[in-house]
């Protein structure tokens, strides 16, 4: 057995393989019982795929919600008092709010996007005449109104929320930051 003196005292501090002994006391190879009943700690279990699965549902909730806007803006964008189309106002309005919000509250552009994603889509599909003649959203003012102005103002909505990684890290690569001096 090779041990390792102590230079002052000549006690032995550790056995074979660098495991250590107290003066006097037994060594952790004497118990192997001890050894087999007390494994060491499993790791941790893997948070990444219940962060996965969290933030895919929430933009599952992100996508529901602009379905939602689209469909229910659709039904409603005529509402006016007198000449002036305050629901197509108000709702242009809600589709700046709710995209920036959101990409504020999740610090993300993608987050912010998926609402005024969904949300156009379901407003092209209302604005294009079928074979019936059914139109939703017609080409008068309430309906460019809120048409052109939801997407534009969702597209700002958008240009304007921080992501919370390094500007340009997505052109950089994982795992590469810029120098800021």
């Amino acid at each position: 057995m090779a041990v390792d003196n102590d230079q002052d005292t000549g006690v032995p501090l550790t056995g074979d393989g660098g495991t250590p002994v107290l003066p006097g006391g037994p060594s952790p190879e004497d118990f192997p019982a001890v050894a087999k009943a007390n494994p060491p700690a499993a790791p941790p279990p893997d948070e990444g795929a219940l962060r996965a699965f969290v933030v895919g549902g929430a933009y599952g909730l992100l996508a529901l919600l602009g379905l939602a806007m689209g469909c229910i803006g659709s039904l409603h964008y005529r509402w006016s008092a007198g000449p002036v189309p305050v629901a197509a106002i108000v709702l242009v309005a809600l589709n700046f709010a709710v995209p920036w919000l959101v990409g504020w509250g999740m610090r993300a552009k993608s987050a912010a996007a998926v609402p005024w994603v969904t949300w156009m889509a379901v407003v092209i599909a209302a604005s294009s005449p079928r074979a019936e003649g059914d139109l939703l959203i017609t080409g008068d003012l309430p309906g460019y109104l809120f048409m052109i102005g939801g997407m534009v103002t969702g597209g700002l909505a958008v240009a304007l929320t921080r992501s919370a990684g390094v500007p340009g890290a997505w052109l950089l690569g994982p795992g590469v930051t810029r120098d800021r001096t």
